[in-house]
């Protein structure tokens, strides 16, 4: 899969009144990330940037983007880039940019039916952060949750520490409200608004899924009828439920949290083989309960998940070392490039300058960070990452000794 394929990703979109605008935010999944940590070419260009959710502010977003990319363009000057190759990029970053701001353009367009600026357009929807990856032939944007710091960055590789940071924070999930009467798909957030998720091939409750006008028939007496056949019916709802949910979540790893009543949480739990599917489940019937009372539910399982998630980390940590769990960055960056790592606990906010080879994991330190170096503990997340291990977040003050990272590797390595 090449940088310029047009990849389908999940696309968030918050809805609120005007004091809560909307909020957008794309994020690449695993196997995107991948796509991108692995590109190499004689310039790359990223940019990252804060913006602003409101639309009034539009312009205000368009135009640091646009000082952004001068910036960006003086590098590439100042690194003797080719005069085509600058202009490859410039014509990219305005074409992103869009034309002038004219308040009179939607009825000037109106008037003559023309189509609207599609990158007015994708300006006036935006989060709180944003991410511009390119290179001369294409370019990609990402919509971010939170803010990161003001970047203009030209290397021979893309600048991904943002975008690492974003998928490796425990900041959302999915539930799945089941229930006999309605079934829904929703993404929480920890300090936004729900957001209801398009499933594709989403029954609309078991009485569709099963094509029976009417799910419980009752005998003269008062007792269900064929209590066998009822089970084999919420199975076959069930197994439809999965059936879409599963492609929908499909290269995602944001926990699934289930809110369900017996015997549909256990039917579920049988069949799922979503990965970060949680244990604990929201009990009663989720009919009942709005998008905001589930998102209230939800949070405090994401945190209890993602605290004993770390704890079982460092326990294995104890256990494994220094054979197979190590705190030494330099060790860590060697099992990294070979695919030896398992699972990484990071603390990003680490500042270690440096180089790793990418041929023998071998790392150079550097005396401060500056554009010939980036950081060594953000490479080894990346690296990890891009050969399947579970890479999280965490403070230095919650790492072993205090380290800026704790590996458990596959396998004892040399």
């Amino acid at each position: 899969m090449s940088f310029g394929d047009d990849i389908a990703r999940i696309c968030i979109v918050f809805t609120g009144t005007l004091e809560d605008p909307m909020l957008h935010i794309d994020l690449p999944t695993v196997a995107e990330f991948r796509d991108l940590a692995q590109l190499r070419a004689q310039f790359c260009v990223s940019l990252y940037m804060p913006t602003s959710r409101l639309g009034e502010k539009a312009e205000a977003n368009r135009t640091l983007f646009k000082d952004l990319a001068k910036q960006a363009l003086a590098q590439l000057r100042d690194a003797g880039a080719d005069k085509r190759v600058i202009e490859a990029f410039e014509q990219r970053f305005e074409q992103l940019a869009g034309g002038q701001h004219d308040p009179d353009q939607g009825k000037v367009r109106q008037r003559q039916r023309a189509k609207p600026d599609e990158a007015l357009s994708f300006w006036n929807h935006q989060g709180n952060g944003l991410a511009v990856l390119a290179l001369p032939e294409t370019l990609r944007t990402f919509r971010l949750a939170e803010a990161p710091k003001l970047l203009a960055e030209v290397a021979d590789r893309l600048h991904l520490t943002p975008l690492l940071r974003a998928m490796t924070s425990r900041h959302d999930a999915f539930v799945l409200a089941l229930a006999e009467e309605s079934v829904r798909l929703v993404h929480v957030f920890a300090n936004f608004p729900p957001s209801r998720v398009w499933v594709p091939g989403l029954p609309k409750n078991a009485e569709e899924a099963t094509q029976r006008p009417s799910f419980h028939v009752r005998a003269p007496r008062g007792h269900l009828q064929n209590r066998e056949g009822e089970k084999v019916l919420l199975h076959q709802y069930v197994e439809k439920v999965d059936h879409a949910v599963r492609d929908t979540l499909r290269g995602h790893t944001a926990p699934l949290i289930l809110a369900a009543t017996e015997p549909l949480a256990s039917m579920f739990r049988a069949i799922c083989d979503y990965p970060e599917l949680s244990e604990e489940v929201i009990e009663g019937n989720p009919d009942r309960s709005t998008d905001p009372v589930l998102q209230d539910q939800a949070i405090p399982i994401l945190d209890r998940s993602t605290a004993r998630e770390i704890r079982d980390l460092i326990a294995r940590y104890d256990e494994l070392k220094p054979r197979r769990g190590t705190t030494d960055v330099s060790y860590a960056a060697h099992a990294a490039t070979a695919g030896a790592i398992e699972q990484l606990l990071v603390d990003f906010d680490a500042v270690v300058p440096g180089l790793v080879s990418d041929i023998d994991g071998s790392v150079t330190y550097a005396a401060s960070d500056d554009a010939e170096v980036y950081s060594v503990v953000d490479e080894v997340a990346r690296r990890a990452l891009c050969t399947g291990a579970r890479v999280l977040a965490a403070s230095r003050e919650q790492l072993p000794e205090r380290a800026p990272l704790t590996a458990i590797l596959r396998y004892q390595f040399i």
